[in-house]
Order: C-alpha cells, then sequence, then structure tokens
C-alpha cells in the first residue's frame, strides 16, 4: 500500500518541477530587455514642397502680319533657323512705288507754284507800296502763297508714309529662333493684319504654371525652382527656373494663379517649346517643429503615439498629433505639456510590441533622417 502511493506522488512531483521551471523561463522572457533601434528627435523649420506640371513658352514667340496690302512673294518655311534681321516674308512693292512716284510729282508741282505765288507776291508788294496794287491782290496772293507752303509739307508726309509701307513689305526677323508655323502660301494676296508666320523664342524659355491660390504666400520674385521633364527619371538632375512674374489673378473655376519662371539659358538647348515640365515648389513653414522619423509612428484607435526611451532604458508612450511631413520627417506636437524635448530618443524599430515601463536594449542608434 505504501509503495503504491510513493507510484503516485514520483509523477505529481515531476508535474510539479516542470511547472516551475516553465513558470521561470516565462519571467525570465517578461523581463528581459527588448532589443531596438532609436533616433532622437530634432527641432528645425519643416520645408516640404509640392509637384505640379507646366508649360514651356518662348519669352518673346509671336505671330507676324503681313504689315501691308499686296501679293506675298516670299515666306519663310516652317522649321527654317533664322537670325534677328533675316527676311521672313515679303509683299510686292510695285504699287507703292507707283504711290511713290505719284507723290513726287505732287510735290513737285508744290514747289513750282510756291515759287511762282512767292515771286508774284514779291511784286504786288512793290506795287502796293506806290499805290498801284489793292491791298485785296496782294492777300489772295500771300493766301496762295501759304497754301503752296502746305502742299509741299503734305507731299512729304505722304513720301514718308510710302516708305514705311515699303519698308514694312520686308518682313524681317525681330529675334533669333526659329519659324514655327506658316499661315499663307507665298503667292497669295494679303492684307495688311493677315497672319503670316509663327516665330517661337527658343533662347530664352520660360515655364507657364498655374498654382493653387493657397500657395500664394509662399512664392516669392526672383525665387528659383527646380524644373524637370516629365519624363524624367527620379534620379535626372534638375535644372533651375527662376521666377520673373507673379500673375495674383485667380482663375475662378480652378483657383490657381499664374507664375512665370526663366530657364537658364545654358539649358535651353534640352527643353523644347510647348514641352510639359515637372516644378518643384518648396513650401517653407515659419514655426519650429519637432521632427521624428515616420517609423516612430504607432497608429491607434485611440490615437497615435511614439516611444520615448528615458535614461533608465525603459519605454514610455507619448500621445502625439502629426503634423506636416518631408521625406521620412514628420513634425510631432506632445499631447501633454513637458513629456518631450529636442535630443529625447525614440524607438523607430521594434516599438509595436513595448509595454509601457519595459526596459529595452538599444542594438542600433539610427542615423536621423534628412
Amino acid at each position: 500500500m505504501h509503495h503504491t502511493q510513493q507510484s503516485h506522488f514520483y509523477p505529481l512531483t515531476r508535474l510539479a518541477k516542470a511547472a516551475l521551471l516553465t513558470t521561470g523561463l516565462f519571467c525570465t522572457a517578461v523581463n528581459a530587455a527588448a532589443p531596438v533601434a532609436v533616433e532622437r528627435i530634432t527641432q528645425a523649420n519643416l520645408q516640404s514642397k509640392f509637384t505640379v506640371h507646366g508649360t514651356l513658352y518662348g519669352k518673346q514667340d509671336v505671330r507676324l502680319t503681313a504689315g501691308v496690302n499686296g501679293l506675298l512673294t516670299y515666306v519663310a518655311e516652317p522649321g527654317s533657323l533664322v537670325h534677328k534681321g533675316d527676311v521672313l516674308a515679303k509683299i510686292d512693292t510695285l504699287p507703292l512705288e507707283f504711290q511713290r512716284a505719284t507723290q513726287q510729282e505732287m510735290l513737285t508741282r508744290a514747289k513750282i507754284n510756291l515759287r511762282f505765288h512767292k515771286q508774284e507776291l514779291s511784286r504786288l508788294k512793290k506795287l502796293a507800296q506806290s499805290s498801284s496794287a489793292a491791298a485785296s491782290q496782294v492777300d489772295q496772293i500771300q493766301n496762295k502763297h501759304d497754301l503752296a507752303q502746305s502742299d509741299i509739307a503734305l507731299a512729304e508726309i505722304a513720301l514718308r508714309k510710302i516708305a514705311d509701307q515699303i519698308n514694312r513689305a520686308t518682313l524681317t526677323a525681330p529675334f533669333s529662333g526659329v519659324v514655327s508655323e506658316r499661315f499663307i502660301q507665298s503667292g497669295a494676296d494679303v492684307n495688311r493684319a493677315d497672319k503670316l508666320i509663327k516665330l517661337i523664342d527658343i533662347n530664352n524659355l520660360e515655364a507657364r504654371i498655374f498654382i493653387p491660390i493657397k500657395y500664394l504666400n509662399y512664392i516669392q520674385q526672383g525665387q528659383t525652382l527646380p524644373i524637370t521633364n516629365t519624363d524624367s527619371t527620379p534620379n535626372q538632375p534638375a535644372n533651375d527656373a527662376k521666377i520673373t512674374a507673379i500673375i495674383p489673378a485667380t482663375d475662378p473655376r480652378s483657383q490657381s494663379f499664374e507664375v512665370r519662371a526663366t530657364l537658364e539659358k545654358d539649358t535651353d538647348s534640352h527643353w523644347a517649346v510647348g514641352q510639359l515640365v515637372n516644378i518643384s515648389v518648396p513650401l517653407k513653414t515659419d514655426n519650429t517643429s519637432w521632427l521624428v522619423n515616420r517609423d516612430a509612428l504607432i497608429l491607434r484607435k485611440d490615437g497615435v503615439h511614439i516611444v520615448k526611451i528615458d535614461d533608465q532604458n525603459t519605454a514610455q508612450k507619448i500621445p502625439v498629433q502629426v503634423g506636416k511631413g518631408k521625406g521620412k520627417l514628420v513634425a510631432v506636437t506632445p499631447l501633454s505639456a513637458g513629456s518631450l524635448s529636442v535630443n529625447d530618443t525614440v524607438v523607430v524599430l521594434g516599438a509595436e510590441r513595448l509595454q509601457a515601463g519595459q526596459e529595452v536594449e538599444v542594438q542600433q542608434r539610427a542615423k536621423n533622417s534628412s
């Protein structure tokens, strides 16, 4: 009977030992320091950015008109590279030359009349001194003399006008560029307001950008913006465009305003008029913010918190309000005053499994993101 009791108690003793051993291991696992990676809280003015699309234009792009009525005898072809002063179009000047010759004869006649009336006026004035000529005759010749002088002035004005029309009949390039369009072929009769060609300025390009009106205070005259091709790779370097004009007139539908930025001249060859580009607009805040790595944020139903490591290497949960971000950094504001300060250490890897007051072991101190 006694032997039977011993055989019953022996297994219970082994089970108790196993239970005590398991409990000891569990306590050791709970109390073990959890490995984490940490970063420090930094303080800076957060500068984020947003990207908008723009279109490139030549600063002096222009549609050139005929200037005078007549027969179009020559017009430059699209794609022609021209320099300032090169001939772009010609209009037949023969009718104008006829007008000039006619007006020249009118000027000659006016000069002949003036000479005759001048002589007659001089003769009558001498006769009037001896009472041989009536004063009315003198006044009449004086009037004709003055009219002849006026006819000469009018003829000279008409000749200058015809010379200006003949000069306009030859259309020259106001700047160096490329002919992009030709609206009328040579051989057609044109009026002075008819569009002949479009000349684009390939040496002075500007981006025209429409930016939401809420960002008006972030844009300044002379500010430099990075500009890239819409098809460029992320690692492709950007060129700079300097803001030359801000037009604070809001489009009622899009609630945006226009900004014009000139590209650097040594990069003009990399771009084309009408090309779509991406422009990065920086948004710099005036307020200094506490910045942490986005990986430090723990999102829960009751809000967002980060895990701060105190001087005893224990974890503390700090509820925060999340602000603007840039890259891997994000601005945070603690919900309780005094719970955070600059250079505090926060967990960026391994924070999800930590409990408040749990001891941690810093295995990696990550570099602060920029």
